[in-house]
């Protein structure tokens, strides 16, 4: 549906979209809640093989409404390029999963909530686009944020903390590498083949560390792969009924659903600096889609 089409919609039709975009970024959530969950008792390659294993059946069954077969959804005239995305993939999580065994569920997500400022610098360094004004308070706030959060000296920050910024730049790296693909790929093809990748290298580091889980684990790992994957599809699905600027602020949401698992069920409550420097990144990130559009 083109955005036109979707800005012509009634008004029920747009608060549905909101709607569904609210619980895509709750699945979200959901989902990282569930990788923070396992990362306590399992090595980080053992949960990425079965969020990766768990997602298959569903990338499956949204990639062939769009293809009549599976060999299909495969195809490419990229496969290096697919292969570094899904590399780059592969770092986001395993630093991603690493800064949550350590750290606050909410102050993994603010950090890695700065992604659009590396987006931006990224796009400057590789792409060439020019960067204006507003484009750098952006970024200058968007630093500013993350080093709030991780301590209000530079000096301060831990291993982990670097890692979950880490995990913000390779995920900007990622979301270039996305764009460049999407010229000759579908959506499907991109996630099945940056899916499939993580699987095979996840399973490559099987050893003696790797652990039979337990029926509750089960759960956990069934939870975080489906809901991984629900949410690409209700997000595909919100966009059919309302334009990505009309809900994109609604994507800083995560951190409040973060926060509330995080006290739920780990104990944690967010201290002053994680609010105020997700503020921080937050106002980044709401200038940066002012200045797109």
């Amino acid at each position: 549906m083109s955005v036109t089409a979707a800005a012509s919609m009634p008004s029920q039709h747009k608060a549905r979209g909101i709607l569904l975009y609210s619980l895509a970024i709750f699945l979200l959530a959901v989902m990282d809640a569930s990788a923070k969950w396992l990362t306590h008792g399992y090595p980080v390659g053992e949960i990425i093989f079965f969020r990766s294993l768990f997602a298959l059946p569903i990338l499956l069954v949204l990639g062939l409404r769009h293809s009549s077969a599976p060999a299909r959804l495969l195809a490419t005239a990229h496969p290096w390029r697919h292969l570094l995305r899904g590399m780059v993939v592969l770092v986001t999580i395993v630093t991603f999963f690493i800064a949550l065994r350590h750290l606050p569920l909410a102050t993994v997500t603010v950090i890695t909530l700065s992604n659009p400022v590396f987006m931006l610098l990224l796009s400057l360094v590789w792409l060439g686009e020019r960067v204006g004004r507003r484009q750098w308070l952006a970024v200058v706030l968007g630093l500013l944020g993350v080093v709030v959060v991780c301590g209000w000296s530079g000096l301060q920050f831990n291993i982990y903390s670097l890692l979950a910024v880490g995990s913000a730049l390779s995920y900007a790296l990622a979301s270039l590498l996305t764009r460049q693909l999407s010229a000759t790929d579908s959506p499907a093809t991109i996630a099945m083949l940056g899916t499939l990748i993580m699987l095979a290298v996840s399973a490559l580091s099987a050893g003696s560390d790797w652990q039979w889980p337990g029926w509750g684990d089960w759960l956990v790992l069934l939870l975080l792969g489906l809901s991984g994957g629900l949410a690409n599809f209700v997000n595909a699905l919100s966009l059919r009924y309302v334009q990505l600027s009309a809900v994109a602020p609604l994507e800083y949401s995560i951190l409040l659903w973060a926060a509330a698992l995080g006290y739920l069920f780990f104990g944690e409550m967010p201290g002053i600096t994680t609010w105020l420097g997700g503020a921080l990144i937050i106002a980044s990130g709401v200038v940066v889609a002012k200045e797109k559009n």
